[in-house]
């Protein structure tokens, strides 16, 4: 395992930052939040990105970062979770398979969302049940169609986590 970049992608509530974090951690990754850090660049929450800038110019903010992490050699193996909408510009993933990145699509059903997630806590999802459907169904196909691995993350988290990482192993 030599400088590995995985990407984790999916749906809001799929697991992507919480399976990352444990993942990293187990295997001795860095790991990052992308909307963490363009939070952290912006010195506001997504949300108020979301209202006070608009979608597009998060979503510019956002193929940036990728960008850096992607193209950093200081980060050598790194997980980053990405936002749901990461794979909506197609350069995201052009970007990530440029600098070598590995794609993993957790594949969460939307039943199981929609019963973890805090809905009124995302700026995309504020309109609840029907624009998470409504999100599932415009995106599915593309994370199918980015990843180099897909999870189905219907299981125990240990279940998961475990399986993942024993995937990252082999790679």
């Amino acid at each position: 395992m030599i400088n590995l970049k995985i990407l984790l992608i999916g749906m809001p509530g799929c697991g992507k930052t919480s399976i990352g974090k444990r993942a990293a951690k187990s295997l001795g990754f860095s790991f990052v939040d992308l909307d963490e850090e363009i939070e952290k660049s912006q010195n506001k929450s997504i949300n108020d990105i979301f209202k006070e800038c608009g979608e597009e110019y998060f979503r510019r903010l956002e193929t940036e970062k990728l960008k850096d992490f992607c193209s950093s050699e200081q980060d050598s193996n790194i997980i980053i979770s990405t936002g749901g909408g990461i794979v909506k510009n197609n350069i995201n993933i052009e970007t990530a398979k440029f600098f070598d990145g590995y794609i993993i699509f957790i594949d969460r059903p939307l039943d199981f969302i929609m019963k973890d997630v805090n809905t009124s806590e995302r700026p995309l999802l504020k309109d609840g049940a029907d624009r998470l459907i409504s999100l599932y169904d415009e995106r599915y196909e593309l994370y199918k169609d980015a990843a180099d691995f897909i999870i189905k993350n219907d299981r125990s988290f240990a279940e998961i986590l475990k399986e993942i990482i024993n995937h990252i192993k082999t790679l």
